[in-house]
């Protein structure tokens, strides 16, 4: 009788975990997120986009092959531009760019366009 109660129990406890976890996986079980990752030229780049705090936090990351470089930077939602303009390699080489797409809605297309002085462009696109 005491095996029998003791193995009610815990399957139980174990129906009681699952369940738990299901309900974590269906309710808060993370933030969409996406990413694009690549190369052109000597450079390597992610873009990537999270959803968190009603909107989408957007990194987009380069790493080039000389610190000092200068790159043209584009980063669009739609038709809306988020950041333009010219971005110089650190002494690692790399560059980074930061954005927060406030209110965001469902299918957020993200286009970044990393273009060196000379060279090939890279493009890298993700969609939330």
């Amino acid at each position: 009788m005491k095996k029998t109660l003791t193995l009610v129990v815990a399957a139980g406890i174990a129906a009681l975990v699952a369940v738990g976890a299901g309900v974590w996986l269906v309710v808060g079980g993370g933030d969409a997120e996406a990413s694009d990752r690549g190369s052109c030229g000597q450079a390597t780049y992610t873009l990537s986009a999270e959803r968190e705090d009603g909107g989408v936090d957007v990194g987009l990351e380069l790493q080039s092959a000389a610190p000092g470089e200068s790159w043209t930077v584009a980063l669009a939602q739609g038709g809306t531009v988020l950041v333009e303009g010219q971005r110089t390699t650190d002494e690692d080489a790399e560059l980074d760019v930061d954005s927060f797409v406030p209110d965001a809605a469902d299918d957020l297309e993200l286009v970044a366009t990393l273009a060196p002085e000379q060279g090939d462009d890279c493009t890298a696109r993700v969609t939330l």
